[in-house]
């Protein structure tokens, strides 16, 4: 991971340029410096601050399975408004941190009204700030993206192109840009594209990780370019964006309106004590067995809960949730519970990555994923993904991937010797795309995610789920939500008058 490169002097950071020649990779550089100011100004500036608005999106919580760009583009991607937003840079540090106010448009159990954020990076470390004023250290896969993003602007970005130690190789054309490599003295690369006609950086991009979407690029775009703030008069000014864009892979991330002033007085951007003070957090799994029924578990312990029913012949896990790391406890869980019988199946209720981030993990234990037809080609993607520069299970342990795909809103029956389950995509639902619920017919039990939360503050999906399951005729009597403890059916039916009555 990179480290602060220190403040170059004047002087000495364009010795090369007064007696050697650039190389053409560095010209294009520092012509591209030049037209948003000057290297000289742009290497002796110590920070920057963004202010502005936009949006930052849900990634992974689209109403579609494919919700990327272009699907964002007709308006299938939740987002937040963002306002008073403000992202404060310490160039010579390796420092910044965001603090906004965001608002959730778009349909949800928790919705944030005016939600106060404060997050940031020091170093090697991330960190959040919570509402209590606690900042709390992010684990190092967050701290790995936080890094990137601290040279997704192009005023830091030309800020270590100029840097000396920092190697700027592989020029070539594309589409009207200029395209390089800037690499640190710590080995990041980045890619930097520049229009070769105004000379000004139009795009930055670097290679990071994440755990559901595997070896991706983190990509930043950059428009409507003008004078903003510089370091005193105003020959000092600079050409910098307005609008910047950040997607990750296909999936975006922020859409930006900004105002950018260099060398401003802002508080100290260091970790707090409270988040240095200890190593990164990892995920351990926590997983809690309860027996609701003869033959059916419920394993919890942890936000998102999995259940495990038995057949005569092999064992049907229902949600592979949130990660590798909580599906294969869950499954070792399963397999010490009844080790005489075959874990078979794994149902899966929607693509949202918190209930599919155990899927692939789930093939690596050669598992046979049901789920809907909707979700049919976006997880034959998930599978085939690269997981190379960090192999999870998946790429530890290559399988094939196996479905059964329920159709339509037809009822689909999973059935061995004496016992049926039920699955069926949710009618109309709001919450997500080939949505499935999951009955219990010998133990009058339903399973869901998300749309039956019984501790949620505002419930706007109840009552369509109550129509449904009342539509299907079905005889519940509890309720195992994927959220929460196990409730009596009642308890639905006493949220959607609550709900009517709050209107």
């Amino acid at each position: 991971m990179a480290r602060g490169h220190g403040f170059i002097i004047l002087l000495s950071a364009f010795m090369f340029t007064a007696c050697t020649q650039l190389t053409p990779e560095m010209q294009v550089v520092h012509d591209a410096a030049e037209a948003m100011g000057g290297d000289d100004r742009i290497l002796e500036a110590q920070s920057f601050s963004l202010e502005g608005s936009g949006r930052q999106y849900r990634l992974g919580q689209g109403f579609a399975p494919d919700n990327k760009d272009l699907a964002c583009n007709a308006g299938n991607c939740p987002y937040w408004e963002i306002d008073n937003y403000r992202f404060d840079s310490d160039l010579q540090n390796i420092r910044w941190r965001i603090t906004q106010e965001r608002t959730s448009l778009f349909l949800t159990q928790s919705p944030a009204l005016t939600q106060e954020q404060s997050f940031g990076f020091d170093g090697d470390v991330a960190y959040n700030i919570g509402s209590d004023g606690v900042a709390r250290r992010a684990s190092q896969q967050v701290a790995f993206e936080r890094l990137a993003l601290h040279y997704h602007h192009p005023f830091s970005m030309l800020n270590l192109a100029l840097t000396e130690g920092t190697i700027v190789s592989a020029l070539r054309q594309e589409d009207g840009h200029d395209i390089v490599d800037v690499t640190s003295v710590d080995g990041d690369i980045y890619t930097l594209w520049i229009d070769s006609e105004t000379k000004l950086p139009m795009r930055i991009a670097s290679a990071i990780y994440h755990s559901y979407l595997g070896d991706v690029m983190l990509t930043s775009t950059f428009d409507n370019y003008g004078e903003t703030g510089g370091l005193g008069g105003f020959s000092a000014r600079f050409t910098l964006p307005k609008t910047i864009k950040i997607r990750m892979g296909d999936y975006p991330l922020w859409d930006l309106l900004v105002e950018t002033n260099t060398n401003q007085e802002f508080e100290d951007l260091s970790a707090p004590e409270s988040a240095t003070s200890g190593s990164p957090p990892e995920f351990q799994a926590n997983v809690q067995v309860d027996e609701i029924a003869d033959g059916v578990w419920r394993l919890a312990g942890q936000s998102h809960h999995s259940m495990l029913v038995e057949f005569d012949d092999f064992l049907v896990l229902i949600e592979a949730p949130q990660s590798d790391a909580r599906t294969l406890a869950v499954i070792e869980k399963a397999r010490e519970l009844q080790p005489d019988k075959p874990l078979q199946y794994v149902i899966n209720t929607h693509h949202h990555f918190d209930h599919s981030g155990g899927i692939r993990a789930a093939v690596s234990e050669g598992l046979t994923i049901i789920t809907h037809e909707t979700n049919q080609s976006y997880y034959e993607e998930l599978v085939a993904s690269s997981h190379d520069s960090q192999p999870d299970a998946l790429a530890r342990s290559p399988q094939g991937l196996n479905m059964e795909l329920v159709p339509g809103y037809e009822v689909y029956d999973l059935n061995n010797g004496r016992r049926t389950i039920h699955i069926v995509r949710i009618f109309q639902d709001e919450h997500s795309a080939g949505h499935l619920i999951v009955y219990l017919p010998w133990a009058r039990i339903l399973v869901e995610a998300d749309v039956f939360v019984p501790t949620a503050r505002v419930a706007p999906f109840v009552d369509n789920l109550l129509k449904n399951v009342n539509d299907l005729d079905w005889r519940i009597d509890r309720i195992v939500p994927i959220h929460g403890e196990v409730v009596d059916f009642s308890a639905l039916e006493d949220m959607v008058e609550a709900e009517a009555n709050r209107f």
